[in-house]
C-alpha cells in the first residue's frame, strides 16, 4: 500500500488548474501588446497573463510532482508523468520566453510559442497515460476521464468558440487550456477529500 502527499499536491492541482483553466480570460479580453507601456493598465494585464500563463503550469508541474509516487508504481503512469512533466515543462519555457519578451520589449516571441506548442503536443500525448492511470487505480476516474479525452474535448471547446467569438484568441486558448485546467481541478479537489489515497501495488 502507498499513499499520495495529498495536501500539496492537491494544492497546486487545485490553485495551478484554476489559473490554467482562467488563461481564456487573461490573454483574450486583453493583450498586453494593445496596452500602453508603463500605465497600471499595462502591469495589471501583465500580471494576469504572467499568473495563468507561467505560474499555472509551474504549480501543475508541482502537483505531478507530488502525485508521481503513485503513479510510477506502474509502467503506463510512470512513462505518463515523466512524458507530461516534459510537456509542461516545455510549455512553461515557451510561455515564459515569450511573455519575457513581451514584458520587456513589447513584442511576441516566435521561438517561445514555438516552444510552447511543441510542449502542448507533447503534454496530450503524455495526458492520456496517466489519466488512464488515475481511471484504474480509481484514484480520480473524472479527472482521467477528462485527461485522456482532453485532445477531443478541446477541439469541440475550440470549434464552439471560434464561431462564437471569431476574431478572439480566447477561442484558441480554451481549446488547449481548459480540458487539462478542468481535469487538475477535480483531481486536486479529489486529493484534497480523500488526504491519503491507498494504492495496492501490482
Amino acid at each position: 500500500m502507498s499513499t499520495t502527499p495529498a495536501p500539496r499536491a492537491a494544492t497546486a492541482a487545485t490553485v495551478g488548474g484554476a489559473l490554467w483553466a482562467l488563461v481564456p480570460v487573461a490573454f483574450g479580453l486583453v493583450a498586453p501588446t494593445d496596452v500602453q507601456r508603463g500605465t497600471l493598465s499595462f502591469v495589471a494585464v501583465l500580471a494576469a497573463v504572467w499568473i495563468c500563463g507561467a505560474l499555472s503550469l509551474a504549480l501543475l508541474l508541482g502537483a505531478l510532482a507530488g502525485l508521481r509516487p503513485v503513479l510510477a508504481q506502474t509502467r503506463l503512469g510512470a512513462v505518463g508523468a515523466a512524458v507530461s512533466a516534459a510537456g509542461l515543462a516545455a510549455m512553461l519555457l515557451g510561455n515564459g520566453t515569450e511573455l519575457t519578451t513581451i514584458t520587456v520589449n513589447g513584442q511576441e516571441s516566435d521561438l517561445g510559442h514555438t516552444v510552447f506548442l511543441i510542449g502542448f503536443l507533447v503534454l496530450i500525448a503524455g495526458s492520456v497515460l496517466p489519466g488512464i492511470a488515475l481511471i484504474r487505480r480509481r484514484i480520480s476516474v473524472v479527472a482521467g476521464w477528462i485527461m485522456t479525452l482532453a485532445l477531443p474535448i478541446g477541439i469541440g471547446i475550440g470549434l464552439l468558440g471560434a464561431l462564437l467569438f471569431p476574431h478572439n484568441d480566447g477561442a484558441f486558448w480554451a481549446a488547449i487550456t481548459v480540458p487539462t485546467g478542468v481535469a487538475w481541478v477535480v483531481l486536486g479537489r479529489t486529493l484534497r477529500v480523500r488526504s491519503a489515497v491507498p494504492v495496492p501495488v501490482g
